[in-house]
């Protein structure tokens, strides 16, 4: 397994991009909805 094998299985960068925002989005999303959570129930206590 050189170089060669290694390059060939890589995905074009415009994928890895959307991976990338894929990825960023849905932690950020994810993030919000455990803020949002947490803020409601230190209000509510």
């Amino acid at each position: 397994m050189g170089p060669a094998s290694a390059s060939r299985h890589t995905a074009p960068l415009w994928r890895r991009l959307v991976w990338f925002a894929a990825l960023w989005a849905g932690s950020v999303l994810s993030l919000g909805i455990v803020a949002g959570i947490l803020r409601t129930w230190l209000k509510a206590g």
